[in-house]
């Protein structure tokens, strides 16, 4: 049996997505998915249905097998309670106040008064615990909810990719409490974030979080404007004021740009430091060293030409598939002219090759200073 989780349809303020509304009340998520969410979606498939013939990698089958043995460990710990019911990927509708949501949680086993939900996180990001974990709550709120039996709720997170296992006990006496603060963050969002759609929420209703980079809004946010504004005041004290309502103003739109540069450079270097510290074994809440490979430069044309020959390529061949740079050649035409010619050879070199149609030339790109 096949279980498709990506048809499952989501609650547009879903569980998952709580921490960042909490943070900005007019953030929205990108649209679309990514591998790491795709191979925990795959990993989720699997430990429901206890098979990992669909993982697609030592990676997934390794983190799918020791979450499997992590939580049947992990529920040893009630062995002499009885089991009553028992269920994987549980949807959870959840009633607020003025509001409602809805998730599925990986797992759940009850033990007479006592409920155990699970869900496991197969990335590296660091999992708040699930007293401080708005996706832990809103689980925790539907389950007392929906089995009103319930006294106490221990929750788990599994991360193996961590070496992690995070437990907190909820107790029914804390319902309305997390209840309040679940109703408060969705009723917000649901206040702020439809602003978007007729233009820009209102300065105050936003805020700024190492969650804006990703908001689909992040580009267009005045809150992250202000935040740049203030990053750059800090560099250099005699920058002015801007008033981000008035961002058709030429005037305004100059001080913006000299901002961003200064801001640009600054960031350039502390993305720099990061990377070195990083290097260095630092570890990050959300953030992750990525190896984008080295650039590889021939430094023997000739050779790689006769190399290239005894693997059956002709010069010609190979001359088709280089992108020969013109600036550099027309170079070194002129450095073959007489004093006083090599301008004018270099620019009669670069005439004759527009000539004959084998110059591509691109839009012009354009730049202020």
């Amino acid at each position: 049996m096949n279980v498709n989780h990506a048809d499952r349809g989501h609650a547009e303020f879903s569980p998952s997505s709580l921490k960042y509304c909490a943070g900005c009340s007019g953030y929205h998520g990108r649209e679309g998915t990514n591998e790491a969410a795709e191979m925990g979606t795959r990993i989720h498939e699997a430990i429901e249905i206890l098979d990992p013939s669909n993982l697609q990698s030592e990676e997934e089958v390794s983190i799918y097998e020791e979450i499997v043995a992590d939580q049947e460990q992990y529920l040893t710990n009630y062995s002499e309670l009885e089991l009553t019911e028992s269920f994987a990927e549980v949807v959870l509708d959840i009633e607020l106040k003025g509001t409602s949501t809805f998730g599925t949680c990986a797992s759940l086993h009850i033990y007479d008064k006592v409920g155990v939900l699970a869900d496991y996180k197969t990335g590296i990001s660091k999992i708040d615990t699930p007293k401080e974990n708005y996706q832990a709550k809103a689980y925790t709120v539907g389950c007392f909810q929906r089995f009103p039996q319930l006294e106490r709720i221990d929750f788990v997170f599994f991360i193996p990719q961590r070496n992690e296992i995070l437990i907190d006990t909820f107790k029914r006496e804390e319902l309305e409490d997390i209840i309040d603060d679940l109703s408060n963050v969705i009723l917000n969002a649901e206040r702020v974030r439809p602003k978007w759609d007729k233009g820009t929420p209102a300065l105050e209703e936003l805020t700024p979080t190492v969650n804006c980079r990703f908001c689909r809004y992040e580009d267009v946010c005045p809150a992250l404007g202000g935040l740049v504004v203030d990053v750059a005041k800090k560099i250099d004290p005699s920058l002015p004021d801007v008033d981000f309502e008035s961002t058709e103003d030429p005037q305004i739109i100059e001080q913006l740009w000299v901002i961003s540069k200064i801001v640009s450079n600054w960031a350039d270097k502390f993305k720099k430091r990061a990377v070195d510290l990083a290097k260095d074994g630092a570890e990050f809440p959300t953030l992750r060293l990525k190896n984008m490979g080295s650039t590889k430069k021939v430094t023997d044309n000739q050779t790689l030409i006769e190399i290239a020959q005894e693997f059956g390529l002709s010069k010609e061949e190979i001359i088709e598939e280089v992108n020969l740079p013109l600036s550099k050649i027309a170079k070194a035409v002129s450095q073959k002219a007489d004093k006083g010619q090599k301008k004018k050879i270099q620019d009669k070199f670069i005439d004759q090759c527009n000539s004959v149609g084998i110059v591509e030339v691109s839009p012009p790109r354009h730049t202020l200073s």
